[in-house]
């Protein structure tokens, strides 16, 4: 299978070490937990404010922009924060789609890590536990 997928190129038509198939993977494991924190900003919307801005000639776009993302704006910063944190915590997916090339910031901290103990790693990890600690 390696020499097959080597040889043959499939391995990068797949997303093998790729940003893309990083992304990829990364979205297909936050995705759905963006989408229902979405789906709850939606259902607490007040339809009537919808509705006066129809019943006042908005159009579809005018009132997606000006009336539902102002009111759920909460809602899709929370979905972005718990996917960037999901996404920064998943080391063990970047391990297995990466190798060489697309190396991410959880990954070069991992390689730290395990290969050798780097002063700049440490300092990037007690930098990060402050800035949980503060927010």
């Amino acid at each position: 299978y390696f020499l097959l997928t080597s040889v043959s190129g499939i391995s990068s038509f797949f997303g093998y070490d790729t940003w893309l198939g990083v992304a990829m993977a990364h979205s297909v494991m936050t995705v759905p937990f963006a989408t229902v924190l979405i789906l709850v900003s939606l259902s607490q919307l007040d339809r009537r404010i919808d509705l006066a801005a129809r019943g006042l000639g908005a159009s579809v776009w005018e009132r997606a922009t000006r009336v539902i993302m102002p009111n759920i704006k909460f809602g899709i910063v929370t979905a972005a924060l718990l996917s960037f944190v999901l996404s920064w915590e998943e080391i063990g997916v970047t391990l297995f789609i990466t190798s060489v090339n697309a190396i991410t910031l959880p990954r070069l901290m991992w390689m730290g890590l395990r290969d050798n103990i780097d002063p700049a790693i440490a300092a990037l990890s007690v930098i990060l536990i402050i800035i949980t600690v503060l927010v």
